[in-house]
């Protein structure tokens, strides 16, 4: 469900769009940290962890520019586990892009007690977010395995 839309001039170029839509969204009550481009959504996208994200995408070369739509989305939850060390730390990197998506728009909260599963030690990790962008953080930490 689309909750405002816009127009940014064809100035704008692509190095640019990221930050004007985050501009654009602190000054038009939708805030964000943080935008990208997201290839899967073909266009610059930023998330908030509220339930919504707002999206540009270029316009035809006539009239040029981006259109920019904020719409809302269900988020999902999920529960990955993280690998700990034996004192249950969490790795450096790990907890530095965890950072990152936080400004992206995930929320995340890490659990109290690692546990053993199978000769592993783990530690939860609940995240809340919209689906692209808790796929992309879930490919991350798969990744760092």
């Amino acid at each position: 469900m689309s909750l405002a839309e816009t127009t940014f001039s064809s100035v704008i170029h692509n190095n640019e769009v990221s930050a004007e839509i985050v501009k654009w969204g602190n000054n038009n009550g939708f805030p964000l940290y943080k935008a990208k481009l997201y290839n899967k959504m073909d266009g610059y996208v930023g998330f908030s962890p509220d339930n919504y994200y707002i999206i540009a995408t270029r316009l035809p070369p006539i009239p040029g520019g981006w259109k920019v739509v904020v719409e809302s989305y269900e988020g999902e939850e999920r529960v990955i586990p993280l690998n700990v060390n034996a004192a249950g730390e969490v790795n450096r990197f790990i907890l530095k892009m965890m950072d990152e998506y936080k400004k992206e728009g995930l929320r995340m909260e890490l659990a109290d007690k690692p546990y053993n599963s199978y000769g592993t030690i783990l530690l939860d990790l609940k995240v809340y977010g919209h689906p692209v962008l808790l796929n992309a953080f879930e490919d991350f930490i798969e990744n760092m395995r």
